[in-house]
């Protein structure tokens, strides 16, 4: 700190001024020094903090010129936390220090080094403002810097001519965002205005609402019915074939037909010629339900698989089974087509569909699907409908679709029961 600073003891701000022989221009200058002194700070940060710039707080702190209006003496004094009467002696040096360059103005002297403010009309004057000096500074004040803990007064004060740039009032910066904004804001509120315009337009409460892009499919109705299905039926149960790989040496003897899913699994055997589905169908309420219609879909063509046909019997051929449909797979479109059947002798013509299934009343479905020039996956599809409900069922080898492969001119074998191994048919060769 320079060791110009006084104390008040010495000659603080806070004592009556006149009391030296300087003029009152030089003594308030001497007083402006102090304070910027005092307080630590550069001009620049001072003069960002009165607004003025620096070049007039440094004319003011040299007495090249005395300000114009009291308005950043005042504030110089509260940034340095100087107190009512200290500012009152300030307002009264400076009354003295003005009317000096007032008079100097008058009679056209001026003084070496001096820079003449232009004069504002300022009522009241003479009389300093005691309630405003002593008083608590006003909330809304200048705009606080950011490294600045106490607030300003925001009065605008003239700066000298050879300002540049002088600092704007509070509410401008505020008022000059707003106006920014406000074309930017008119905009989106017609972009809403015109979106909710032609909302109300195109949703015309009397009609369904239009679908957004592709309509989701609906969900499919619940059956009310049950099923199940066995595609391991054989004829008569003992007549069927099936087509495995490898070695028929390595292939143990056939099963009973209760046995056949899990003895074909672990071979990885395939229906050969022709598959045998049984599809048993209940109601689940005593309302009768009504099987439209059965469709046969073919998923996946491949050519006839390799392997050996294994015969399951020979010779054991008998009568068919009531309600059978019988399904070529080797067609293009494949139709389920209802046959005659027997039942222990006594012949069944066949029916076609409609049935009708309820809870105490179920039906039992034979599909035989043959194929002879593929390797065949497909499934069933079931029409319903039932109390003004409908819809179609997928029946499949529980979440697969069934197998059936053509075998032409794949050896044929049969199982010796004496030997305990595969023969192959006659004219073929051995089992191996």
């Amino acid at each position: 700190m320079s060791s110009r600073r006084r104390t008040d003891g010495e000659r603080g701000i806070g004592a009556e001024p006149g009391g030296g022989g300087g003029s009152a221009r030089e003594e308030l200058a001497e007083r402006l020094r102090e304070l910027r002194e005092s307080s630590g700070r550069t001009y620049a940060a001072l003069a960002r903090r009165i607004g003025v710039s620096a070049s007039t707080l440094h004319r003011y702190c040299t007495g090249r010129t005395v300000p114009a209006e009291f308005a950043p003496v005042e504030r110089l004094a509260r940034l340095c936390g100087r107190t009512g009467e200290e500012r009152q002696a300030l307002h009264r040096l400076w009354l003295r220090a003005d009317a000096e360059r007032v008079e100097r103005q008058e009679a056209g002297v001026v003084q070496p080094g001096e820079v003449q403010e232009p004069a504002v009309a300022r009522p009241g004057a003479d009389a300093p403002r005691t309630e405003e000096l002593s008083g608590p500074v006003p909330a809304a004040a200048t705009p606080v810097h950011p490294d600045e803990k106490q607030p300003l007064p925001a009065a605008a004060t003239p700066v000298s001519p050879d300002e540049k740039r002088p600092l704007p009032a509070a509410p401008a910066p505020r008022a000059s965002s707003v106006r920014r904004w406000v074309p930017a804001l008119i905009v989106c509120v017609a972009v809403v205005a015109l979106a909710l315009a032609l909302s109300a337009a195109f949703s015309d409460p009397s009609r369904p609402e239009l679908p957004q892009g592709k309509p989701s499919p609906a969900p499919p109705v619940a059956p009310p019915f049950t099923w199940t299905t066995d595609d391991h039926v054989w004829k008569y149960g003992c007549g069927h074939a099936y087509l495995v790989g490898g070695s028929a040496a390595e292939v143990p003897a056939p099963p009973a037909e209760a046995d056949a899913e899990a003895w074909a699994r672990a071979l990885g055997a395939v229906h050969a010629g022709e598959t045998g589905v049984r599809i048993t169908l209940q109601g689940t309420e005593e309302r009768a339900v009504v099987l439209e219609a059965l469709r046969v879909r073919v998923v996946e063509r491949r050519e006839p698989a390799n392997g050996r046909v294994l015969r399951m019997s020979s010779g054991c051929g008998g009568a068919l089974t009531p309600r059978m449909f019988d399904v070529d797979l080797d067609v293009e479109r494949p139709v389920a087509r209802s046959v005659p059947g027997n039942d222990t002798g006594e012949p069944i013509p066949a029916v076609s569909f409609p049935y009708r299934v309820s809870a105490s009343d179920p039906e039992v479905l034979l599909v035989t699907a043959r194929a002879a020039r593929c390797d065949c996956d497909w499934v069933a599809e079931l029409r319903w409908s039932s109390g003004g409900r409908s819809g179609t069922v997928r029946i499949d080898d529980g979440g697969r679709p069934f197998r059936t492969s053509g075998a032409p001119g794949r050896p044929v074998h049969d199982y010796d029961f004496s030997t305990r191994r595969w023969v192959a048919e006659p004219g073929q060769a051995g089992s191996g």
